[in-house]
């Protein structure tokens, strides 16, 4: 299998970075997604809070999240990555939303390899700060990755998937016993 190795920010179509900024929450709206709302390979929509659809189009400027974007904790903790499976949601602080390049970087992939001890690792060494550590959008932009052509990524993220879909059935069913 041939790979070829790129930086995360020549794999990268998108990197939508809200580091810095908090919305003006609300009652009810737009369901806004936070570092704690993101576990690996799910999205705690419980954890959310909501933001207005005025401050949704105030707020949301350096881009907006779409179906199947990666989305990464970047501190509290940092690591923790779950696909997008909805549009309409904001994104909050300390969360990077990833989006592939066509035809170089499956976003599925990109997931599992950044929830992979690889993909762990490379977050790892890029890390600072000593009481809460975190990495910063320039260190991860540096980050290099090998990458198979895409049709394999797209094969891998497949199976992957499918096998993250039979653990759930099978946790479900534990859970529906021991009750």
């Amino acid at each position: 299998m041939k790979f070829r190795t790129y930086t995360m920010e020549d794999a990268l179509e998108q990197i939508i970075d809200y580091r810095g900024k908090t919305p003006k929450k609300s009652d009810s709206g737009i369901p806004t997604l936070s570092a704690k709302s993101v576990k690996n390979n799910h999205i705690d929509y419980s954890l959310c809070y909501y933001i207005s659809p005025d401050e949704y189009d105030r707020f949301m400027v350096r881009g907006f999240p779409k179906v199947g974007d990666v989305l990464l904790t970047t501190e509290a903790p940092m690591g923790m990555v779950a696909r997008l499976d909805r549009d309409d949601v904001g994104i909050a602080q300390r969360l990077l939303t990833l989006r592939g390049k066509q035809d170089i970087l499956d976003n599925e992939y990109l997931l599992y390899f950044l929830q992979s001890s690889i993909g762990q690792s490379l977050l790892k060494a890029r890390e600072t700060g000593t009481t809460v550590t975190g990495i910063k959008q320039a260190e991860f932009r540096k980050i290099q990755i090998d990458i198979p052509e895409i049709h394999i990524q797209k094969k891998i993220g497949g199976i992957l998937r499918i096998l993250d879909q039979k653990i759930e059935i099978n946790n479900k069913i534990n859970e529906n016993l021991a009750a």
